[in-house]
């Protein structure tokens, strides 16, 4: 197991006698909180043992939707659409802050400020294809 690695092992509670599943990073004690009961689990995983199930969490690439126009002072818009449910970077024009975003509804003028300076920033999203 290395640390870029999660691991899913099950677990059984010593209370309730449930099993649950716990997403671990690598050798050691640990302590969870049963989901069922909500009493504490105490539980050592070896570097031997061997996983149910191995993930690789990769970094996720999350596209810049594109370049913002000046309308007026601290409005700007996107003309560029983004897909209904998938997440985007917008840069402020401001303060360059970074901002994600995730568009909800297709067809609407969608909004977001910047956390740091207050400007907004408007844009369009596209139902995805199926």
């Amino acid at each position: 197991m290395n640390k870029n690695e999660i691991t899913i092992l099950k677990r059984q509670c010593n209370s309730c006698g449930k099993a649950f599943k716990v997403k671990i990073a690598m050798a050691g004690r640990y302590k969870v909180c049963c989901p069922h009961c909500k009493e504490m689990v105490r539980f050592v995983v070896t570097k031997e043992e061997a996983p149910a199930k191995t993930v690789i969490a990769p970094r996720l690439i999350v596209p810049e939707l594109g370049p913002a126009e000046k309308v007026k002072d601290k409005f700007y818009v996107i003309k560029k659409r983004g897909i209904v449910g998938h997440p985007y970077k917008v840069t402020c024009p401001d303060c360059n802050n970074k901002i994600s975003i995730i568009p909800a509804e297709a067809g609407k003028v969608l909004r977001t400020k910047c956390e740091k300076c207050g400007t907004t920033i408007a844009y369009k999203a596209v139902a995805p294809k199926e």
